[in-house]
């Protein structure tokens, strides 16, 4: 008995007890038994057959039954009657004849007799005397489970019809069973409390026999589906259920994930709590219950109870119900009975395979297509039938999930519907039919027939009033039908029947059909007459086009000019080839005698015809017309310094509003054959102005964001096509009349009426005369051509003494001549002492690579001796505050004398001295850059003030820095930086010795301190 002890502990829950009281009740064929609880012990009676031998031999073993046995019967006396050793240590049994207790596990013991009723035939009697648990504790939880014993308890029993329990407290419960016949099932109704809450079910279990191997006894499978009325018209309908464990006879630990009950006498491990997949026995149960599911919804087909609730709660969840899984048959058994018969639904309440149905998205589409209508559209000779509406895709999310992926059912959305209409459907289709069509399509649905390119837009959707069809559209997207006026007439119009309704009415005119008008009228009799090659249209006729295109223009412009603009019908005169020809508006001039010297002896050049009234400018302005050369050039946006340039491999940008695109209408034409009066409206009107765009810069960069590191982008130095024929072509006149290229005039060889413009005359590569040589290479002052010349022979002169010293490696300091000393003894004339300073003292370099060597040395040398963190601190803040040093504005004022690098102005203070500010192109709080004259700039307080508080931007500014080179390098670079202050362009002025220290502190710093650039 040592080892029979573990059996009071078989169940995690000990009053499993009652379960297996239960089972050896209903195969005694009780129909009614009683719990009476005691503080001290439970009795329990029932009314089945009385115990004999054979019963007193199994209640005290533990022997197993034959295959036969253990299938036919719940719960044989045994191993599952040893559960109530977890309360009591001697049960006592009284029945019949037999008046026995049970010591230890297996030992019967005569009793003194107990006569259990005249309603019953046998009695248990369980006193709770177990070690260790007190009588009171289990007292509590045997009436705890007796309360919430559940009515499904009895769901699946054939023989139980009541349970009755009795508490100590005079309290108590019953829970009854009462089955009836339903077609081929038996409709149950179980009644009780399930966690102290009253429970009233009913249920339809349908049963399927199964004949016990090697005995005449038969066993079922069943299926138990929930019936719930409708709180509104009290219709019964099978629902879903949360959680479905299970049943052999009684739940079990085995969840089956079901919407139904399943039932069988599965073998199951000792303590009831798992169910052995690979045994043979319930594999062939599984089967059984495979079959016996397919006939129920049949069954359930034929009771009018195979609804969407019903569809519901079928295994389609599959993620619940792996392949290799014990009720995988179930699942395979119901997917195939949906796709082959006529299980599922419709929208009209008839049931269709899965393999002919079709899931609507919208309920207005179901509305809209019969059945009939269906198997047209898809040329089918099956029964094809819409799907009920109640699976819808918020109501029955994983049931119209399982339909599309499981079962393959195609979805028909509006836009399937309309890929599947034919020219020959819509034309069989009723009156009433296409109004409701046009009532589907206007009903939110604008996103099928809005876009230009859309496929209803393809389709002959319009009935006319004939009863023929047509496209809603033309090619060139003008209607090709109108909304019935209230009069005939000649215009094909949409059938009046149809128009009637007023949402389809509504529909029409959102795709923007209106009655016949002005614009109509262009459109259907006008313009299609100039859209032939060299239409026969005569002076007359084209007059009362005209007239009509404009009333139409008038009433409805932006629809015309659409139209208008891409027909040749505008007469236009060619002045070269003395015709007249149809043209379209972008082609054609009108003509002025600007346009028509511009244009003389240009056999491609078009005027509109003079035969046109005044009256008719204004639409030919809008639809292009102009009196102005049309010319094709990128401007600038907002304050950025470039134009955005197409480029098809990469990134472009023209700096300084270089477009070298830019074209002209007709241009090459116009320089190539010059006239005095062509080349002055050439030189004035369109060189002036777009001399910008002769040559410029241009960048290009994998980057759209243009970063200004040099090796993302690279700058490259164009001349424009308009540059190169404003250059190369001898179009410009002297005085007496010949034409010549640019660079074979001064400027002022041009006649008289040429604008004196310099700037253009440089980019044209125009002679300059020797005054503005001298004042160029004097720093823009002015000195007389004699005195000029003999400076550069002492300067020539002066060079050789200096070679002569340096050979000679002799003399001292003392020896060496002041520049500035003999330039003033040379020119010291009365009051002119400062200009002829300022005049030559343009900070030259002689030797610039020594020059760069020392200043590198210098900025490197103090880059690495950089202050301390705190000291650095101290320093950036004294000269947040001071400013720069002495040092950086005796650099300044010894190169600049106080004028301004942008403006070039100079300020007097009251004592005479000039006034600048020292102004650091970096601030020090932003770079490592120390106290040094090259990070500097001498301004003005005006352009000081704008530098520190408005927006400074500078394109390219590290390359514009770097790239300078002097004349003795190579290089042909003028001093200075091109940047944006304030939104107007600047150059920063340098003299070279100032602009060799600024690129050698860059090439001394590190990158990040490149970066604060």
């Amino acid at each position: 008995t040592r080892h029979l002890s573990f059996l009071g502990r078989l169940y995690t829950d000990r009053t499993h007890f009652i379960f297996e009281l239960l089972q050896n009740a209903e195969d005694a064929g009780a129909a009614k038994i009683l719990f009476e609880l005691f503080e001290d012990r439970l009795e329990v009676k029932h009314d089945g057959r009385p115990f004999d031998e054979r019963d007193v031999r199994g209640v005290c073993g533990v022997g197993e039954g034959t295959k036969a046995e253990d299938l036919t019967q719940i719960g044989k006396f045994g191993i599952g009657f040893k559960s109530v050793y977890a309360y009591t240590s001697a049960p006592e049994v009284h029945s019949g004849v037999e008046h026995f207790r049970i010591e230890h596990y297996v030992r019967p013991y005569k009793a003194a007799t107990k006569v259990p009723g005249d309603a019953w035939t046998t009695l248990f009697v369980f006193a709770f005397d177990v070690p260790g648990l007190e009588p009171q504790t289990a007292m509590h939880e045997i009436a705890e489970r007796l309360r919430n014993l559940s009515a499904r308890t009895l769901l699946f029993l054939r023989n139980i019809k009541e349970i009755e329990y009795k508490l100590p407290d005079e309290t108590g419960g019953v829970y009854l069973r009462e089955a009836v016949s339903h077609g081929q099932a038996r409709q149950v109704t179980v009644i009780g409390r399930n966690n102290g809450q009253d429970e009233d079910e009913n249920w339809l279990v349908f049963e399927r026999p199964l004949f016990v191997p090697g005995g005449a006894d038969k066993v079922w499978v069943e299926i138990g589906f929930k019936l719930e009325a409708d709180s509104k018209d009290r219709n019964e309908s099978i629902v879903r259920i949360k959680e479905s464990p299970l049943v052999v006879y009684f739940p079990t630990e085995k969840s089956t994930r079901f919407g139904f009950l399943l039932q069988g006498p599965y073998r199951t491990t000792p303590s009831r709590d798992n169910i052995p997949k690979d045994d043979d026995c319930n594999t062939k149960l599984v089967e059984e219950t495979a079959l016996l599911l397919v006939e129920a919804l049949q069954s359930l087909k034929k009771m009018g109870l195979l609804t969407v609730a019903l569809l519901n709660a079928l295994p389609i969840r599959m993620d619940d119900f792996p392949k290799d899984g014990m009720f995988y048959p179930i699942v395979k058994a119901v997917r195939d009975a949906l796709l082959d018969q006529e299980l599922l639904p419709t929208d009209d309440e008839t049931f269709v395979s899965a393999r002919n149905a079709k899931l609507a998205r919208g309920a207005e589409l179901r509305k809209l297509l019969t059945h009939d209508q269906l198997r047209e559209l898809f040329q089918s000779d099956d029964d094809i039938r819409w799907l009920s509406g109640e699976i819808t895709q918020d109501r029955t999310p994983d049931l119209r999930s399982y339909l599309m992926s499981e079962l393959d059912m195609e979805e028909i959305r509006p836009e399937t519907f309309i890929e599947l209409l034919t020219d020959e459907f819509l034309q069989a289709q009723t009156d009433t039919w296409i109004t409701q069509f046009y009532n589907f399509l206007g009903n939110d649905r604008s996103k099928l027939w809005k876009k230009p390119d859309s496929v209803l837009r393809k389709k002959k959707i319009l009935r006319l009033e004939d009863g023929s069809h047509v496209q809603p559209f033309k090619e060139d997207d003008s209607p090709n039908a109108y909304l019935p006026p209230e009069n005939d007439t000649e215009f094909p119009v949409v059938k009046r029947e149809i128009v009637k309704d007023e949402k389809a009415l509504e529909f029409l005119k959102r795709l923007k059909f209106e009655k016949p008008n002005a614009f109509a009228e262009v459109i259907e009799h006008v313009l299609p007459k100039y859209k032939q090659p060299n239409p026969d249209v005569s002076d007359d006729e084209h007059c009362q086009d005209i007239k009509k295109i404009l009333k139409a223009y008038e009433s409805e412009p932006h629809k015309v000019l659409n139209k208008l603009r891409e027909t040749e019908f505008i007469r236009a005169e060619n002045p070269v080839l003395q015709k007249t020809e149809y043209k379209k508006p972008g082609q054609l001039y009108f003509r002025n005698e600007e346009l028509s010297i511009y244009f003389e002896g240009n056999k491609d050049a078009w005027f509109v015809s003079s035969e046109y009234d005044a009256c008719f400018n204004n639409l030919f302005e809008d639809l292009g017309v102009t009196a102005k050369i049309r010319i094709r050039c990128k401007s600038k946006n907002g304050s950025v310094n470039y134009v955005k340039l197409e480029d098809k491999k990469g990134y472009r940008r023209g700096l300084r509003g270089f477009d070298p695109d830019i074209h002209i209408d007709a241009f090459e034409c116009a320089i190539m054959n010059p006239l005095i009066e062509r080349s002055k409206f050439i030189w004035n009107k369109l060189a002036v102005k777009y001399s910008h765009c002769i040559m410029g810069k241009i960048l290009r960069s994998s980057r759209q964001d243009f970063s200004l590191d040099a090796s993302v982008y690279k700058e490259e130095e164009l001349t424009s096509n308009f540059g190169r024929l404003l250059m190369d072509t001898p179009w410009l006149p002297d005085n007496q009349g010949n034409f010549h290229k640019p660079a074979k005039l001064k400027l002022d060889d041009l006649p008289e009426l040429f604008i004196r413009d310099e700037k253009l005359a440089d980019l044209l590569g125009m002679q300059k005369d020797e005054i503005k040589k001298i004042e160029e290479k004097t720093g823009g002052k002015f000195i007389p051509k004699e005195e000029y010349e003999e400076f550069e022979k002492w300067k020539e002169q002066k060079a050789k003494t200096e070679e002569a010293k340096d050979s000679t490696k002799t003399g001292t300091s003392s020896d060496k001549i002041d520049y500035k000393d003999e330039f003033k003894k040379s020119f010291n004339r009365p009051g002119e002492t400062e200009l002829q300073e300022q005049a030559i003292d343009t900070g030259k370099v002689k030797d610039p690579n020594r020059r760069r060597e020392k200043s590198y040395e210098e900025h490197k040398k103090r880059l690495d001796h950089e202050p301390k963190p705190n000291e650095r601190r101290k320093e950036t803040m004294r000269t947040i505050l001071e400013g720069p040093d002495e040092q950086v504005r005796e650099y300044l004022s010894q190169f600049y004398d106080g004028k301004c690098q942008i403006c070039g102005k100079t300020f007097p203070e009251r004592n005479g001295k000039p006034f600048f500010i020292a102004n650091y192109i970096v601030p020090k709080k932003l770079a490592r850059f120390i106290d040094t004259p090259a990070n500097a700039l001498c301004l003005c307080a005006d352009h000081f003030a704008k530098w520190q508080h408005g927006a400074v931007e500078a394109e390219g500014i590290i390359g514009q820095i770097e790239n300078f080179k002097t004349e003795s390098e190579g290089g042909n670079c003028k001093p200075f930086l091109s940047i944006n202050l304030c939104g107007e362009e600047c150059e920063i002025k340098f003299i070279e010795k100032h602009l060799f220290d600024l690129q050698e502190l860059l090439r001394a710093s590190e990158s990040k301190q490149r970066d604060a650039f």
